[in-house]
């Protein structure tokens, strides 16, 4: 039995009571879990009352809490930042969260630790003891590690190839790399709607039969290409098409920043061809994208690969996506018309009218989405880094502690 440490940020809790990409990423990890596989597995989260109630459903893995806000964890955060104010020196070790984890990795020692975002070089800190193999850092963005990251962690895994390709290319250090697809819990994006109740939904939202929409769910930022989308949907003379946002500034109700205030007021000048809803539960996307003709995800950075595209798959849209980073590793022709960065609003005008103008291919593009949209899926996610796990152990020739 290998004894697998995984280390959470420290800010959301797993189970995901509160949502966080990376927090559901490692609950479907903990809702598969079995020991048959040869795993011990520890997860160091952060304390939330509806997280401790919602692990109860999984007595198999082993939960360390954190309790960040207590008066000693407080005390020790105020001297934390006190000195870094004063001297520009950060204690990695005195954070909250890091403080906590330290005795029990020091005490009970773990084949590998896998640090799931956070504070990565706090856990270098706190990892006494501990060889640079049996370090591992999962990197779930498009991650250029610091010269200490490099040298302090044996093993990375990325959530595309790109992401380990760029990490590797930055390091002095050698590093092993692995790839880990990402996933999503299916079932709540795979729900089969009625074409009476796409009406109804449409018709809520002000939608007439013949308006062509297209969708756009996520974070509302600059880097994201919404008021670039924006631009290029109200530069069309097509009154019917219309273009559907679902997103806040962060993942919250209330949580606008200076962008997103102007993106909802562009929108708002525009409200006959712009729907705004705001933030929405991601239980609740499906009724909205069911409403859809077409997402898009018109990302102007290189992103190491959006969920947002698996859920749309699962959903069944034909998508227009950039070119960017990792992103196209998870689709093809023949789910998605991939478009340049480069004259980004012209590039997506011709692809929302080509795609308007083309229903079977459209069509066709749904089924291939919903086929394609399999090999993502939480059990697979699974198998997956159980698999990535032994491949790590192999590579550390590491023995296994009963």
């Amino acid at each position: 039995m290998y004894n697998i440490g995984i280390i959470m940020g420290g800010v959301m809790p797993v189970p995901a009571v509160c949502g966080g990409a990376i927090e559901t990423l490692i609950t479907s990890v903990v809702k598969r879990y079995s020991k048959e596989d040869g795993l011990k597995l520890t997860v160091f989260s952060v304390y939330h009352k509806e997280a401790v109630k919602a692990a109860e459903k999984y007595p198999e893995v082993r939960f360390v809490w954190t309790h960040t806000n207590t008066f000693w964890n407080l005390a020790k955060h105020a001297v934390f930042m006190a000195v870094r104010a004063l001297s520009g020196r950060t204690i990695r070790t005195l954070q909250r969260h890091y403080s906590e984890i330290a005795p029990v990795i020091t005490n009970e020692k773990f084949d590998l630790l896998i640090v799931e975002g956070g504070d990565e070089q706090a856990v270098i800190d706190i990892a006494k003891g501990y060889k640079r193999e049996q370090l591992v850092f999962h990197a779930h963005i498009h991650f250029i590690p610091s010269e200490k990251t490099a040298d302090g962690f044996g093993h990375m895994i990325g959530v595309s190839d790109f992401v380990t390709r760029e990490y590797q290319k930055a390091c002095k250090t050698p590093v092993k790399a692995y790839t880990l697809k990402n996933a999503i819990d299916r079932d709540k994006f795979n729900k089969e709607v009625t074409e009476d109740e796409r009406k109804e939904i449409r018709k809520k939202l002000g939608l007439a039969e013949e308006d062509f929409v297209i969708f756009f769910v996520g974070r509302i930022m600059q880097i994201k290409g919404v008021r670039e989308l924006i631009e290029a949907v109200i530069g069309l003379k097509d009154k019917h098409i219309k273009l559907m946002i679902i997103g806040s500034a962060n993942f919250g109700k209330t949580a606008f920043s200076p962008y997103a205030i102007k993106v909802k007021n562009l929108a708002e000048e525009n409200s006959d061809r712009i729907i705004f809803t705001g933030y929405v539960d991601n239980s609740q996307v499906y009724k909205y994208a069911a409403a859809a003709d077409v997402q898009c995800v018109p990302t102007l950075v290189e992103e190491a690969a959006g969920l947002v595209i698996l859920e749309a798959m699962t959903e069944g849209l034909p998508l227009i996506v950039t070119k960017s980073g990792g992103v196209t590793e998870y689709i093809d022709d023949t789910t998605a018309l991939i478009i340049e960065r480069e004259g980004i609003a012209e590039n997506l005008k011709n692809a929302i009218c080509y795609l308007k103008d083309n229903p079977e291919l459209r069509n066709q593009m749904s089924k291939n989405a919903k086929i394609q949209s399999k090999k993502y899926g939480e059990e697979t996610y699974y198998k997956n880094f159980v698999k990535t796990v032994y491949e790590i152990i192999e590579e550390n020739k590491i023995g296994g502690q009963q």
